[in-house]
């Protein structure tokens, strides 16, 4: 069945599914976000505000988007997948083929579509006219970019990346927005600025769940993750040309601004983020120059907060990045690799942990410092813990009875100095004058393997646990006691 790429259906679908839930009245001024965050800690619904306060009924906010395995299926268009670990396995291997086949699915390229329903320009252009959230009470200004899709285009290569960064309100029709240092946008924004240029730029503020995986994520340079996406689903994704800026832009699109990137600088933020801190404070960023407004009737905006974990965005990234460093590891040459899930609680960066059968000395310690610093795995890291096969990885209970019984602290613990690292780290210290791309920080790798020379000699003592038959034959007896 094809995938609609439209926000609306896929609202239809987790209705029918029970997710939903539908709040009116909410005040676009602390509510919304407080509700989206105890919302996330709690059942996990995917919430559709409406009659947001100081709002025409039908300019809606969604989120809680993305929160478990079954809606991160749903936006892909997969099959039901019930358990993390399963929605790891099939990420993969539509990741190993998006890596292979991108170039097959260039976005499809269309007339017109339901985004342009309503076109504001020039002096009519106001993006408070939308419910904007103040999402928390030290934001320091309402946020319309939080679940985005940033459009940009390389002046040298005509690749188009679409990314997530975080855009602030300043005024009616002027936007702040903050690129952190590795991010494929601020390499784009740079090489117009060296030209002296102005960077021509599209945001989605309201678009297909799915959009927002891909452009969350570390998509490979050079690949436009509308490719990379319909690669993943095996379908190309509908675009209609900008009429300002001529970047892609989402043809069912609910909300989405044209204009430049202009080489000033305003203060903005602070504002929380992904590492559950307001850790970044507040910064002097280029500032938007919105020139154009389409959007559809009764508009819906993407919306999503962070926080301390879980929070509304923290579930969706775990299995995609899990998939990505899985795939970084085994085109490193890395073999046998039985799993990878990025912890929640990690944020999806902090708490890596990969699964193998251990197949020489070093085995783990190698995957470790790989999984540690290919690009997925990189940026926000802290821990990455390597475990033998018969861990699941995803299961925190496994992972850290496996760290106590199978690791020595003297002698299984590694630290990686001086690597790659984000200025919204809590633990960072800001100077006066410092650049966002001068950040480091450390990882430390703990190897909570079996020693493999003990393996090999068959004297590490076995497991306490019954047999596996043993298991089977209880379950039939008895498994109404354990409610199977």
């Amino acid at each position: 069945m094809a995938l609609s790429f439209d926000l609306r259906t896929w609202v239809d679908n987790v209705r029918e599914r029970g997710l939903l839930r539908e709040v009116r009245g909410a005040d676009w001024n602390l509510e919304v976000g407080c509700l989206t965050d105890m919302n996330a800690k709690a059942k996990r619904y995917t919430l559709l505000f409406d009659e947001i306060r100081g709002y025409p009924p039908g300019y809606r906010i969604l989120t809680g988007a993305l929160l478990d395995a079954s809606r991160v299926g749903l936006s892909l268009g997969f099959k039901q997948v019930g358990r993390d670990m399963e929605l790891v396995k099939v990420l993969k291997e539509r990741i190993e083929f998006a890596s292979r086949h991108a170039d097959q699915y260039s976005p499809l390229v269309k007339e017109s579509g339901p985004l342009f329903e309503n076109v504001r320009r020039g002096e009519d252009v106001d993006v408070l006219s939308f419910p904007v959230p103040k999402w928390f009470d030290l934001d320091g200004g309402r946020y319309i970019g939080t679940a985005d899709a940033v459009i940009t285009r390389d002046p040298d290569t005509d690749w188009v990346n679409v990314g997530t960064y975080r855009v602030m309100v300043h005024d009616e029709r002027t936007l702040g927005i903050l690129i952190e240092g590795p991010r494929h946008g601020r390499l784009h924004l740079q090489k117009w600025f060296e030209r002296g240029k102005e960077c021509p730029i599209a945001i989605s503020f309201g678009h297909h769940p799915s959009l927002s995986i891909f452009a969350g994520i570390e998509v490979p340079q050079g690949v436009s993750e509308y490719n990379f996406l319909g690669a993943v689903v095996g379908e190309r994704f509908p675009v209609v040309e900008g009429p300002i800026t001529g970047l892609p832009l989402p043809a069912t699109g609910e909300i989405v601004v044209e204009g430049h990137v202009v080489n000033e600088l305003r203060r903005e933020g602070p504002f929380g983020e992904y590492m559950g801190y307001y850790s970044g404070g507040a910064t002097m960023s280029p500032i938007i120059r919105v020139e154009a407004v389409y959007f559809r009737d009764q508009p819906i905006m993407l919306g999503t907060t962070a926080g301390r974990p879980p929070y509304d965005y923290s579930y969706f990234r775990c299995p995609v990045r899990a998939a990505l460093v899985w795939d970084a590891l085994e085109k490193a040459g890395i073999p046998n690799v039985r799993g990878v899930w990025c912890h929640e609680a990690g944020y999806s960066r902090a708490f890596t942990v990969v699964s193998l059968k251990q197949s020489y000395g070093g085995h783990a310690r190698q995957a470790g410092y790989v999984a540690a610093q290919a690009r997925p795995g990189a940026l926000g890291g802290r821990y990455v813990v390597v475990v033998d096969d018969d861990i699941d990885p995803s299961n925190l209970n496994e992972v850290i009875w496996a760290m106590c019984s199978r690791s020595d602290p003297a002698t299984t613990l590694d630290i990686i100095r001086d690597t790659v690292g984000t200025h919204i780290d809590p633990m960072v210290q800001h100077e006066e004058g410092k650049d966002i791309r001068e950040y480091t920080s450390s990882r430390a790798i703990v190897v909570a393997v079996r020693p493999y020379g003990r393996m090999l000699r068959g004297d590490f003592p076995p497991v306490v646990e019954p047999k596996e038959e043993t298991k089977r034959e209880v379950m039939r007896k008895w498994g109404d006691v354990l409610g199977a």
